[in-house]
């Protein structure tokens, strides 16, 4: 059980994050907390619109530490693909985020006395699972607005895209608990879009006819070797929906 070092300083901090979260939650959130682990928070967040992440659910585990609030919660990802799939996250779960204290940053961007779980959500949300991810890495800034760095940024999209599918295959036969009831009622509503969404890219990127508007992101045109292993991807991942009794949208490849 958790002893921490200043229990009415954490007891006051807890309460003033619950109210936080009940108030001020933003849409494309869920948190779950547990009634024998004060110290325990779980977050899903789905993946922001008009970027690569959007259709997918990123889900997180915080927990405040004993140094809590002096100190900033501790985060784990956990995720459902090889590799990464943003150069924050990675696949042993660790959160790379300046306000966790695992990112560089500095003023606001650090955790202090008046920074909250609510930062760290809107962090996760807005600026790690943005458009283009690519320059969220150390020192990938300074390629903004090169020929270079945009195509770096489209090549990252491409595998973004389909490390999302496979992520969503994945936790289609694994839902993590706390949120196992969300997950499939976000599949039944939201499959058919992703599925709709991502094929109208091939077809931008092959020329042919669509009714899915080029992306925000850079991506159009995608390379053939994407476009063949998307096919192949979404098919696993129609299949894992019938597996699952979800209905799977017929691929219009």
């Amino acid at each position: 059980m958790l002893q921490p070092s200043e229990p009415r300083s954490f007891y006051s901090a807890v309460k003033r994050e619950i109210k936080l979260l009940k108030s001020d939650l933003p849409s494309g959130v869920w948190v779950r907390g547990y009634e024998d682990r004060i110290d325990l928070i779980s977050v899903m967040i789905a993946g922001p619109s008009r970027t690569p992440y959007e259709g997918g659910l990123f889900v997180f585990d915080v927990q405040l530490g004993g140094e809590y609030p002096r100190a900033p919660p501790l985060c784990h990802y956990h995720s459902y693909c090889s590799d990464r799939l943003n150069p924050n996250l990675y696949e042993d779960g660790k959160v790379c985020v300046s306000l966790l204290g695992t990112w560089s940053g500095r003023g606001v961007e650090v955790w202090g006395k008046d920074s909250s779980l609510l930062q760290v959500i809107v962090s996760l949300q807005g600026l790690i699972l943005n458009a283009e991810p690519y320059f969220n890495e150390a020192g990938y800034e300074k390629q903004k607005g090169t020929q270079q760095g945009t195509e770096n940024s489209r090549m990252y999209n491409e595998m973004v895209l389909l490390k999302l599918v496979q992520s969503m295959t994945k936790m289609i036969t694994n839902p993590p608990e706390p949120f196992r009831d969300e997950i499939l009622q976000h599949l039944r509503n939201s499959s058919a879009d992703l599925c709709r969404r991502l094929e109208g890219l091939v077809a931008l990127s092959n020329g042919e006819p669509t009714d899915v508007a080029p992306p925000d992101y850079p991506l159009i045109p995608a390379s053939r070797g994407f476009c063949l292993t998307l096919r192949s991807s979404l098919e696993s991942y129609r299949n894992a929906l019938r597996r699952n009794d979800i209905n799977a949208p017929p691929s219009t490849l």
